[in-house]
């Protein structure tokens, strides 16, 4: 009987210790933040390079905001749907250009991730206008000469704006077959993507290359942006990009995915056309300054003056 009553003396302790414990805030860990980013069937190499970079800054914030989940969605989102997607709750985060559709849309975390990289835009052409190509000495010669869009890019705006001949086409495997038909002269992509496009296409669409006498500049942030209803997830980007950035993670990731990329701009024979971006005013720059490339930082101050 004695014993009986122990077990039960001992019991009772225990239920009280653990009813303690949790009134003293030793309860169950909180759940994890639910991320969801955006799925894109065709390889590009920025794609990659923002994923491994939004999980990089949701890691090194950990200390401050809890755990996370990142989930991605199972169905390719093009880039012009992924802003609805953003507003609709089916995405947290999404990664663009600044447009006044998508900061009214959405909220940017103001660090370039891609340090700027994308302001300087190369061309695709084919082998049967380089004469045409070879006459290009500045954006007066440009406008002569018609440039494939897709559907929803902000480079069109502000292309449109300036003045060039713009051919839309349809979906993005569809540009470079186009290009090949003479449907326009040029096709405009950033410096990363120029090459490996050109490579992933070059066996069934001959007789293209990289134009390489002239591209266009024009500053061109990135910005991870975040649906409205999570303005804690911006508050945390915001904080791991930056962590990212002062303890060199963020630049060692860059140059794994972009190394060979700046080596385009260290052709002598290249002719940068300055362009502005119709798209934003010149305090994005000035706020994006300390985490730009150098070669972004001198190509802006020569368009300024």
């Amino acid at each position: 009987m004695h014993a009986r009553r122990r077990t039960w003396a001992c019991g009772l302790a225990l239920l009280a210790a653990l009813a303690d414990a949790a009134m003293a805030g030793l309860a169950a860990p909180p759940a994890p933040l639910v991320v969801t980013l955006p799925y894109m069937e065709r390889e590009a190499p920025h794609r990659a390079y923002a994923d491994q970079l939004l999980a990089l800054a949701l890691h090194l914030s950990s200390d401050r905001y809890g755990p996370y989940q990142l989930v991605q969605q199972r169905e390719d989102t093009v880039i012009r749907r992924q802003l609805a997607e953003l507003q609709q709750g089916h995405l947290s985060v999404a990664v663009a250009m600044p447009t006044q559709e998508w900061l009214d849309g959405a909220l940017p975390v103001r660090v370039p991730i891609m340090r700027g990289l994308a302001s300087f835009r190369f061309f695709l052409g084919r082998d049967s206008e380089r004469s045409a190509y070879a006459a290009v000495r500045n954006a007066h010669d440009l406008r002569a000469l018609s440039i494939g869009q897709g559907p929803g890019w902000s480079t069109a705006t502000l292309l449109q704006q300036g003045g060039f001949k713009v051919v839309y086409g349809g979906a993005h495997a569809t540009l470079i077959p186009m290009l090949r038909a003479g449907r326009f002269q040029l096709l405009m992509r950033s410096i990363y993507e120029v090459g490996p496009e050109l490579q992933a296409q070059s066996a069934s669409q001959p007789g293209l290359f990289v134009v390489d006498d002239f591209a266009v500049f024009t500053y061109m942030p990135m910005y991870f942006f975040v649906a409205k209803h999570q303005p804690q997830l911006a508050q945390r980007l915001a904080y791991g990009l930056k962590k990212a950035y002062a303890n060199g993670q963020l630049d060692r990731l860059f140059q794994r995915f972009f190394g060979d990329s700046l080596k385009l701009l260290a052709s002598r024979r290249l002719r940068l056309i300055h362009l502005p971006n119709t798209n934003i005013d010149s305090s994005f720059f000035d706020q994006d300054r300390p985490y730009l490339l150098p070669a972004v930082v001198a190509q802006e101050q020569a368009a300024r003056r």
